[in-house]
């Protein structure tokens, strides 16, 4: 890998989800004007367009002069565009010079993440520059342009403060409010500093700051581990701009008194207690009509001591915004839901390129690196990464164990002992909570909120293999102690608490699904119960398939074939969990219906389930050899 000195331009409109919404339609030649005019100044002084994102861009220059000159250009056109509806168009720069290297996932290095982070503590209108770049500009400054001292500043996920200055040149506006820098004296906050890198999430983080913008009340949920604290926390640094009273973070994780919430919220806003007179009330007196932006962090536990908090501040404090991040929803009048999704994975069979642009094979490999080991971005070795990202679930705090674990294994190792994740993602952060230090312990932190009926839904639940129906759930999860009336309420709470994931479809009935880790999990919880819930998926599936054979033949074959499709996997584990039981003839009748044949039944049963029947040796009694080649296909890959 080359590593050459570059100098880094990053830019992006600023509210450019708010003028989304106000322009509509038009919006979209806001866009292609905007493209447009970046580009020629990139063209005009020899600039690289490395990647663009929405409205965000990345060039990259040999001359730190031409980049300055360039971003000059720019702003210039952007304040003379005869834009849509005299809507102003605003656009935040960031310039830094420092080495990167050309892998085959594109440029890599922490040049560039610190230029993203100059460029996202700008406002719109405004070029700042680093330390870095300002010093090889000291004698190459375009002609009438100047430098003005910001002030040392700490930027998000990086360590050192960053010395930041303002680039000026005639005909371009010098007044700013002050920098979003956590650590800027004039933005009042308490944001702790963050020492890794956040990867990824731009479009979460943008999708959060319109969601803040719009309702009082937000609410990040999602599943233990998937970053709900990272996002939250960065979404309330990027609004930091000087305008209000402040953004003000509670950290509710190392609670367990549900009493402590009021105490903690009323410590970071500076409210001491007054005799006599309720905590809760005192805080809403206190904070009256200010204007700010509370994030409450980790709220599961004490979720009820939150809700009522949340509820008294929405009602008497009319300018206070919430950031809450949970595992469930806080319940009350006013809220907006967010659920956080895993980070992006590649797909199987995705090229290299496409294998190292990924969200979570991003994340692997920064963390990777942190404990100096660097990936090999190999045609061998790529797609191993991006399958344990995929066999992880994108989860944020796995991906991170896993790659720590590369310090005394190779990836292929590494993805060859996934099935015993638990024993081996452990060793996460010394000084972190418990459960955020090893796999089991966050799930295990999960399934302890759960009371007793939900955890033996969860359970009976991981019998499933792939999606699964409400109607399907409701035969498996209803138990001694659950009625199948109960299933579906139980259902709900649990992907409440983000156990189990919904999938709304809209050309069918929604799917519910299990995260590996979590079904992983749950069927080791399973063993206590005993076999009835495999009996019990065992028989619908059975069901299922015994209705579905005519039907393969008839009018409505194409239907059931989608239907049947969408089941493949609950069918092949109802074939497999018969073969593991004294009496294996209710998943013989299941392979029967779908064309396996009653002769060598357990061979041709496991046959069904691993490659195509061959019928030459098995012929089944049934419409098999009638029904199209295309099922058979779809049954055996």
């Amino acid at each position: 890998m080359a590593t050459q000195t570059l100098t880094f331009l990053l830019t992006d409109i600023e509210g450019s989800t708010v003028l989304l919404q106000r322009l509509g339609e038009a919006y979209a030649q806001v866009l292609a004007d905007h493209h447009q005019l970046i580009r020629a100044g990139l063209a005009a002084h020899g600039g690289e367009e490395i990647d663009t994102q929405g409205d965000a861009f990345l060039a990259v220059f040999t001359s730190p002069s031409a980049c300055a000159a360039a971003a000059i250009e720019m702003q210039r056109a952007f304040l003379s565009h005869p834009w849509p509806a005299g809507q102003a168009v605003r656009v935040r720069m960031g310039i830094h010079s420092g080495e990167a290297a050309e892998t085959a996932a594109g440029l890599v290095g922490l040049g560039l993440h610190r230029a993203a982070r100059i460029a996202a503590v700008a406002h719109g209108g405004q070029i700042v520059v680093s330390a870095a770049t300002a010093a090889l500009l000291r004698d190459s400054l375009p002609d009438g342009a100047s430098l003005k001292d910001l002030g040392l500043h700490r930027l998000k996920d990086l360590g050192r403060p960053e010395q930041l200055f303002q680039l000026e040149a005639e005909g371009l506006p010098t007044a700013f409010p002050p920098l979003r820098s956590p650590d800027n004296p004039k933005l009042l906050n308490n944001l702790p500093a963050q020492v890794s890198s956040f990867i990824g999430r731009d479009a979460e983080l943008a999708e959060v700051h319109r969601l803040v913008s719009t309702f009082r009340l937000v609410t990040l949920t999602g599943a233990g581990g998937v970053g709900k604290s990272r996002l939250g926390l960065q979404a309330a640094a990027g609004l930091l701009d000087g305008s209000a009273d402040g953004v003000w973070f509670s950290d509710l994780a190392p609670l367990q008194d549900p009493a402590l919430v009021v105490v903690t919220v009323a410590g970071v806003l500076g409210i001491h207690e007054n005799r006599g007179v309720p905590l809760a009330d005192t805080i809403v007196e206190a904070i009256g009509r200010r204007s700010l932006l509370v994030l409450l962090d980790n709220c599961e536990h004490v979720i009820g001591a939150c809700a009522k908090l949340a509820d008294a501040l929405l009602r008497n404090c009319p300018n206070v915004r919430l950031l809450a991040t949970s595992r469930e929803p806080l319940g009350i009048d006013g809220e907006h839901v967010h659920r956080v999704p895993s980070m992006t994975t590649p797909a199987d069979g995705d090229d290299v390129d496409a294998i190292g642009k990924s969200e979570a094979v991003r994340l692997f490999a920064d963390r990777a690196a942190q404990h100096g080991v660097q990936l090999a971005w190999e045609e061998l070795t790529a797609p191993v990464i991006g399958r344990i990202c995929r066999r992880l679930d994108g989860i944020p705090l796995a991906i991170e164990l896993a790659a720590a674990r590369l310090a005394v294994m190779p990836v292929t190792e590494l993805d060859a002992r996934l099935d015993q994740r638990f024993a081996i993602l452990t060793g996460g952060s010394r000084v972190g909570l418990p459960r955020q230090q090893t796999l089991l312990a966050m799930v295990d932190w999960s399934w302890e909120l759960l009371n007793g009926a939900e955890r033996q839904v969860l359970a009976r639940l991981s019998v499933f293999a792939g999606g699964f129906g409400l109607a399907a759930a409701e035969a498996v999860a209803a138990g001694p102690d659950v009625l199948a009336t109960e299933v579906l309420g139980h259902v709900g709470a649990l992907v409440d608490k983000s156990l189990v994931q919904f999938d709304d479809t809209p050309a069918g009935p929604g799917r519910y699904r299990l995260l590996e880790t979590v079904r992983q999990y749950a069927a080791g919880q399973l063993d206590a119960l005993g076999p009835a819930a495999g009996a019990a998926h065992r028989d619908y599936y059975l069901a299922l398939a015994e209705a579905a054979a005519p039907q393969l033949v008839a009018a409505d074959q194409v239907a059931w074939l989608d239907r049947l499709d969408a089941e493949l996997g609950n069918l092949r584990a109802a074939i497999a969990f018969s073969l593991t039981q004294a009496d294996p003839e209710p998943g013989l009748r299941l392979a029967a219906s779908l064309g396996t044949p009653p002769k060598a039944p357990m061979r041709c049963g496991r046959s069904w389930t691993r490659r195509p029947p061959r019928p030459r040796r098995c012929r089944a009694p049934g419409p098999w050899s009638r029904r199209p080649a295309s099922w058979r296909r779809r049954m055996v890959t």
